[in-house]
């Protein structure tokens, strides 16, 4: 046998698989070796992920709690939150009963402090409805907002303290407005329903706050939601008198009822008086109100804040306001300070203020306040400009009266007359009067009146489109209204008295000439007369300015 070519042969195909098994390593390394590189590319991917999204919830969180701390200077009254069950109290304002705890929390809390920061300022409590569906972030704004590249989780640039606040000042006007608006985004979704108030007394049961009715009406009305929560159903519920609920009385018998009958007849009719002046007198502000009426049946959470010192406002008077003659008030500006001073501490776009005078009440719709970042405002300490906000009402149609007097125009818009300033408002008119009955006798005499009467031009009104030196006039008299517009560079003062006679006689007044007759402004009182000396005056030198003006027709004394 050929042992040497044997041993040849196996050297070689030893040598073989050799060859081929590092060959074959090689190619394993470098496959592991790119899944390896992968599988760390992968991981390092997920981990920058996972930070950029901590950093925006981070950011996010920060940004609320940053806006709440510096602006509002929000105080949580508990951990985590205060929820108090609510009852009802009397009340015809925004003023809250709390327990005895809040105020040892209150007044623990500024001792901490060293300080009373609080000076000058009362306590105001934002109490809202939870969204029962809340997750944060909420707000769609408040979700996409790009996370600044160089903020970090103990980034404080969005005002943590007191220090950093001068910062916000010099934020690009359009920037504050923006983030204002992402906040108050975030707090629509977060509660179903919120408003502000202050604090009455410290006397309810622990675990409840006492709300008054405009504070529940506020909670309850779906108008103040978010359109996607309005079909929400908040339940509602009257507070029971304990009292009352632990007595059960067993049903009477017939016997008893027959033999009682006379006695409750009687009783009746000798305390009747007395139950009248009982039921006045439990309506004190801040006493439990039985019954009287619905108020949320869930926890209110209620967060200590602070609201901005309120500049100016505008109030609209409701229907039924316009229906009770609010437009006939001689002192508009001494009804709403005698009201808004004895029952507001706060007021917020939405909310119905309550005025009353001579006992007749005047309900108004806060349309506007200034400053308006947070559609808040506290009224006290603090001077506020009041304007009264066009009203949507109809106006009326006029009929002739028997009474002396009859009801003034309910639809009358008011074009934001201005309250406040520092002004104080001379006497006007009494309640607008009907003419003479002679005048409306009727429609045959007013016809033939008004055939025989002159007729009269009135000036052209400016151009559609001409916006400067233009004033909206509006007209009340007490056979109806008017409206036009003057160029006040080029109209006389004796073109306003042909536009107002015009109107005296469209609407049937045929008797009134110029001569008899004054147009008074309220706001402040401002007396124009038509005399040979000012006939040819234009009405801007006669102090009618650009913009909109409302002219009361009184007779000449």
């Amino acid at each position: 046998m050929d042992f040497e070519g044997a041993a040849k042969r196996l050297a070689k195909d030893q040598s073989k698989l050799r060859n081929r098994s590092k060959k074959g390593g090689l190619v394993v390394s470098a496959k592991a070796k790119r899944e390896a590189d992968f599988r760390r590319k992968q991981q390092a991917k997920l981990r920058a992920q996972k930070l950029e999204e901590q950093k925006r919830a981070e950011y996010q969180k920060s940004f609320i709690t940053n806006i709440q701390r510096s602006h509002l200077h929000a105080k949580s009254l508990a951990s985590p939150d205060l929820m108090l069950q609510p009852t009802s109290i009397w009340g015809e304002g925004d003023k809250i009963a709390l327990p005895p705890s809040v105020l040892e929390k209150l007044t623990s809390s500024m001792m901490d402090d060293g300080s009373n920061r609080a000076a000058g300022n009362p306590w105001i409590f934002r109490v809202g409805i939870p969204n029962p569906e809340y997750t944060f972030p909420a707000s769609p704004l408040l979700a996409t907002m790009k996370v600044p590249k160089n903020f970090t989780v103990d980034d404080d640039r969005m005002g943590g303290d007191d220090s950093d606040s001068d910062d916000d000042g010099g934020d690009d006007d359009n920037e504050e407005e923006l983030r204002q608006s992402v906040y108050l985004d975030e707090m629509a979704h977060k509660y179903l329903a919120y408003t502000h108030c202050t604090v009455v007394e410290f006397t309810q049961d622990e675990g409840h706050v006492g709300i008054p009715q405009p504070i529940a009406k506020a909670l309850l009305d779906p108008l103040r939601r978010r359109a996607e929560d309005r079909s929400k159903e908040i339940p509602a519920t009257r507070t029971v008198d304990p009292a009352a609920a632990a007595a059960s009385p067993k049903e009477p018998s017939d016997e008893d009822a027959d033999d009682s009958a006379m006695d409750v007849e009687h009783t009746n009719n000798d305390n009747s008086t007395s139950n009248n002046k009982e039921d006045q007198s439990d309506k004190t502000p801040g006493h439990l109100a039985y019954g009287a009426f619905d108020i949320p049946d869930v926890p209110l959470e209620i967060t200590m804040v602070r609201l901005p010192k309120g500049k100016k406002c505008t109030l609209t008077p409701t229907p039924e306001a316009i229906r009770n003659n609010f437009y006939a008030l001689k002192d508009i500006k001494l009804v709403l300070e005698q009201s808004l001073i004895r029952t507001r501490a706060t007021m917020a776009i939405k909310d119905v203020v309550h005025t009353w005078h001579r006992g007749i009440k005047y309900d108004m719709t806060v349309d506007k306040v200034i400053p308006s970042a947070f559609d808040a405002i506290t009224c006290i300490n603090t001077d506020i400009e009041v304007d009264i906000g066009e009203s949507s009402v109809p106006e009326p149609v006029f009929q002739p009266a028997d009474s002396a007097t009859t009801a003034t125009s309910a639809g009358m818009a008011t074009g934001g007359m201005k309250l406040g300033g520092g002004q104080t408002l001379g006497p006007s008119s009494s309640s607008s009067t009907m003419p003479p009955t002679s005048n409306l006798s009727s429609s045959s005499t007013t016809a033939t009146a008004a055939s025989s009467a002159a007729p009269i031009e009135l000036i052209a009104e400016p151009p559609a489109d001409q916006k400067d030196a233009v004033c909206t006039v509006q007209l009340r008299s007490s056979v109806g209204t008017g409206r036009r517009r003057f160029d006040v560079n080029t109209a006389t003062l004796k073109d306003l008295f042909h536009f107002v006679i015009s109107i005296l006689r469209e609407k049937g007044d045929v008797a009134t000439n110029a001569s008899s007759i004054q147009l008074v402004t309220r706001f402040p009182r401002r007396v124009f007369a038509l005399d040979e000396s000012n006939q040819s005056q234009t009405l801007a030198s006669c102090g009618i300015a650009q913009g909109q003006e409302m002219f009361m027709v009184e007779s000449r004394s």
